[in-house]
């Protein structure tokens, strides 16, 4: 009798079931996998993105500021223009010049002269100031 022999033998004819398969479990190796190179990426892209815009803010900042310097420089040509104008205008000869030429005021002691047009007749043209002394 040969009892229990079958059981001892290695069928190969039999097929297993599906889910009586022991799957085989991927173990996890950094080195082979892609994901570090992806978050490198990612990384490099963000990075790249925030550093253009700065950059573009920077430029325009500093166009905005030389903009701003031309204008100062000019405005201090203009006031420069403006004080010594104002140092003109405050000067006794000025005043003295606008009373004269304008209002036309003589010292005390002076007499004014006031041409007359060609061909022009009659007396002569005597001045307030001169009525008054």
């Amino acid at each position: 009798m040969t009892t229990g022999t079958w059981q001892n033998k290695v069928n190969d004819n039999v097929v297993e079931h599906p889910a009586a398969r022991q799957k085989r479990r991927r173990i996890f190796q950094l080195s082979r996998s892609r994901l570090p190179l992806l978050v490198v990426g990612l990384l490099l892209l963000y990075v790249s993105i925030s550093l253009s815009g700065r950059f573009d803010s920077l430029y325009t900042m500093q166009r905005d500021l030389q903009a701003i310097q031309t204008e100062v420089d000019e405005l201090r040509v203009v006031n420069q223009d403006l004080s010594k104008q104002l140092e003109l205008l405050r000067s006794d000869a000025y005043v003295e010049q606008v009373a004269r030429e304008k209002l036309g005021l003589v010292k005390p002691g002076e007499t004014r002269i006031v041409p007359m047009a060609n061909g022009a007749t009659g007396a002569p043209a005597v001045s307030d100031a001169e009525v008054g002394d």
